[in-house]
């Protein structure tokens, strides 16, 4: 029976008696078991290396998210299903997208024609343009993408499902295990540093995501910034297959990719999503951070946090009609890297290779996000350049290069992609851009709007979110460490809306907690209305004293709700120290 075969008591029992049966030292040690780390660790189990896959996770894929689609073909030799011919028949998949469709949506406004009739005072009408596969606009947005073996998952099956195949293969995999550091010796890397112990191999390959610290760790980049990362965040709904099929008009087992872009999102640059999974619909926004940061400081008014975005577009009646009476199952958050901004130039060092997020191998197509592919791509060719170093007995920078010769058809996708943001991820298409095209082709309907309860601050509605989702709480161990003074001193402290749960708050001497500045807002609105002000000045006077109140304020952390999406580490002051959870805590998705 392999390590794997248990997640819990067993595997911990073996790891705490020292692991016994493993080497000193492995062929390869992959750090992740996410899509990348599993193809570059079953590859090499497959052809007899002794490959040991670690995992920061009790359970692979309990930490992951994805808001995307499963392409199984890319480059011949280098997808899915070239690596698992029978993947579509053995992983748990979802559904097979046979349809894309990209819909720009105005807000939903009272109609002219009932201005002047005491009739139906929640109506609302609102623009739509539906682009689909047949359009002629759809050569901009989703020609190429469709390989015909394409579906939605759910990471927290797919990848589970997936480090099964590497123990199949003869992998080791190892779980609830935190790689903190790598073993340096010289100008090489020789193994990881656990928070158990040290562990070697003639090649490390990380794939542990966007939130890598040992790219940094090795010097091939600097920690990211606002510039380099996508923030997503996500809800998944619960309806019957049945009822998928009927609002959607899917056969059984097909599913369906809907890219969104449209009022709510306040000017950000980024769109919304909607994908078909079997008896769940995922919901949720994709947005370059450095807008995300700009409109949550620049329109205090509307947007507080991520969350007022998603909630803003999930009330909207076109996507309402989607999800209206389906149970809300989960809530999530995650950073995705802007390839054509983070893709390593240099991935590699002597001992050492970067795949997957932590590569930056990811584009965004349109308004759909694609880096699974690319993951299991990298993961592979990673797996080559082993073989190959191997085989000359070096496992040095300059032999170790021909994984820049194997990645040349990722860089350019990734270079395609950076000449495509120059018209996908302009003010101008997020502007006047979307609404000019609503304004000549879009269609106009109406819908009644249901009155929404009012009255909930941001730390109770994402309170109720958090409390769908499963914990285990470190209780001697904070991963992520703060200076406060410095955290004080900002006079922005631009993490604390933008945190998407209540890690960060703040609190103001007389006013109270607030993780939202629109709630501070509004409560500085309320009390100059009180106090006899009104109209626009005193909105200004209020928003005003929000900043005033920002800048005194005292910052509150709070890591047991953590969903571990790193935006923190990218916007927050430079002393944050940003580390994997321990031991498998943390938090544990079901739907994502």
């Amino acid at each position: 029976m392999g390590l794997y075969q248990n997640y819990t008591r067993p595997l911990r029992e073996k790891l705490v008696r020292g692991w016994p049966g493993l080497v000193d030292k492995h062929d390869v040690i992959v750090v992740g078991a996410g899509p990348g780390g599993c193809a570059a660790a079953y590859y090499l189990a497959k052809r007899g290396y002794d490959v040991l896959l670690v995992e920061k996770a009790k359970v692979p894929g309990q930490r992951n998210v994805t808001g995307g689609v499963l392409y199984g073909s890319y480059i011949p030799g280098y997808g899915l299903i070239d690596l698992i011919p029978d993947f579509e028949k053995e992983a748990p998949l979802e559904r097979r997208v046979v349809r894309y469709r990209l819909a720009m949506i105005s807000s939903p406004r009272y109609p002219g024609e009932y201005r002047y009739r005491a009739i139906s005072p929640n109506a609302r009408a609102y623009r739509v343009l539906e682009i689909g596969e047949d359009s002629f606009l759809d050569r901009f947005i989703h020609r190429g993408i469709s390989t015909g073996h394409d579906y939605t998952v759910i990471r927290a099956k797919f990848d589970r499902w997936f480090a099964r195949k590497v123990e199949e293969a003869g992998g080791i995999v190892v779980t609830a295990t935190a790689v903190e550091d790598l073993v340096i010796e010289g100008d090489k890397v020789v193994g990881i540093r656990t928070n158990r112990e040290e562990l070697y191999a003639d090649l490390i390959i990380d794939a542990s995501g966007v939130t890598s610290s040992l790219v940094i760790r090795a010097g091939l980049r600097p920690p990211l910034d606002p510039s380099r990362v996508y923030h997503g965040v996500k809800q998944v709904y619960q309806l019957s297959e049945d009822e998928i099929n009927r609002r959607f008009g899917l056969k059984s087992g097909e599913g369906m990719a809907i890219a969104i872009m449209g009022d709510f999102l306040h000017g950000m640059i980024g769109g919304g999503f909607i994908y078909t999974n079997r008896d769940t619909v995922s919901v949720g926004i994709v947005v370059t951070m450095e807008s995300m940061v700009r409109g949550l400081r620049d329109n205090v008014r509307t947007n507080g946090k991520p969350l007022d975005v998603l909630e803003e577009m999930t009330s909207h009646p076109y996507v309402r009609r989607y999800i209206e009476g389906a149970k809300l199952v989960e809530y999530s958050a995650h950073n995705i890297p802007k390839g054509y901004r983070t893709m390593l130039e240099k991935p590699l060092r002597s001992g050492f290779l970067v795949v997957g997020d932590a590569l930056g191998a990811f584009v965004k197509i349109g308004g759909l996000i694609d880096g699974m592919r690319r993951a299991i791509a990298t993961g592979i060719m990673a797996a080559q350049a082993y073989i190959y170093a191997r085989k000359h007995h070096d496992f040095s920078e300059k032999t170790l290069a021909v994984y820049l010769d194997l990645l040349e058809p990722i860089y350019r996708d990734i270079r395609r992609s950076a000449r495509n943001s120059k018209i996908s991820e302009t003010r101008l298409l997020y502007g006047p851009g979307y609404r000019v095209l609503l304004t000549i082709l879009g269609r106009l309907e109406t819908a009644v709007i249901p009155e929404e309860p009012n009255g909930r601050d941001a730390i109770q509605r994402i309170q109720e979110r958090t409390g769908l989702l499963t914990y285990e709480e470190d209780k001697r161990y904070s991963h992520i460490k703060i200076y406060y003074g410095g955290a004080n001193r900002d006079p922005y402290k631009m993490w604390v809306p933008a945190c998407p749960v209540n890690c960060y708050t703040i609190s103001v001497p007389g006013k109270g907690i607030f993780a939202s500045y629109r709630d501070l807002y509004l409560y500085n609105l309320e009390r100059l209305r009180r106090a006899g002000r009104s109209g626009g000045d005193a909105e200004k006077e209020a928003l005003r004293e929000t900043w005033r109140d920002v800048a005194r304020a005292e910052v509150r952390f709070d890591h047991v709700a953590c969903i571990s999406c790193g935006t923190c580490w990218v916007i927050g002051y430079p002393n944050i120290i940003y580390n994997p959870e321990r031991d498998g805590h943390g938090v544990k998705f079901r739907y994502s």
